[in-house]
C-alpha cells in the first residue's frame, strides 16, 4: 500500500486570478469552443422560446414532420442528423403529447410515416415565430459577412471527421 502524498506547500494566500490562468493546450481545443457555443446557443433558444419550448432536437423533428407530411422515421433521422433511438424517443413523446400521428406505410408494414396533428402544427408555428428571433441573435453574433463561411467551415469539419471514422 502506498503512502499518501504530503500536502503541497503553497506560498501564495490565494488562487491565481482568472485572467492569469494557464489553460495549457485547452486554448487550441476547437471542440471546447464548439461545446461552449452550443451551450450558449441552447440557453438562448430556451430563454427566447419560453416555458413551452421544445428541446432544439424535438423542434427540429417537429418542423420536419410539419413541413413534410408522411415523412418516414429514417428520413427524419437523416435530415436531422440524429440516431434512430433519439428520433424514435422524440416521436413517441410527440405522439403521446398529441403533436403527431404515426402510420404504417401501406406498401411496407415496417415503415412508419409521420404526420403532424393540428396541435402539432400550432405548436411548431408558435415555436418557429420565437425561433426566428433566436436565429437573428445567432446570425448577429456570427456576423452577416461571416455566416456563409462559418456554416461551410462547420460542414467541412463534420465531413472530414466522418471521413476519418471510415
Amino acid at each position: 500500500m502506498s503512502e499518501p502524498l504530503p500536502p503541497l506547500s503553497i506560498e501564495a494566500d490565494s488562487p491565481p486570478s482568472f485572467d492569469t490562468l494557464d489553460h495549457g493546450i485547452l486554448h487550441e481545443f476547437v471542440g471546447m469552443y464548439l461545446r461552449v457555443a452550443y451551450e450558449e446557443a441552447y440557453a438562448d433558444f430556451a430563454r427566447r422560446l419560453g416555458d413551452e419550448a421544445l428541446r432544439p432536437g424535438y423542434f427540429t423533428i417537429l418542423t420536419l414532420v410539419v413541413h413534410n407530411p408522411r415523412i418516414t422515421q429514417t428520413q427524419i433521422g437523416m435530415a436531422s442528423e440524429r440516431d434512430k433511438t433519439n428520433v424514435t424517443n422524440a416521436l413517441r413523446w410527440m405522439e403521446d403529447q398529441g403533436l403527431i400521428r404515426r402510420y404504417l406505410a401501406a406498401n411496407d408494414r415496417r415503415t412508419h410515416m409521420c404526420v403532424a396533428t393540428e396541435a402539432g402544427r400550432q405548436m411548431q408555428a408558435r415555436m418557429q415565430a420565437k425561433a426566428v428571433v433566436h436565429l437573428a441573435a445567432l446570425n448577429d453574433a456570427i456576423g452577416a459577412e461571416r455566416r456563409a463561411d462559418f456554416i461551410r467551415t462547420l460542414k467541412d469539419m463534420i465531413a472530414a471527421l466522418r471521413a476519418g471514422k471510415r
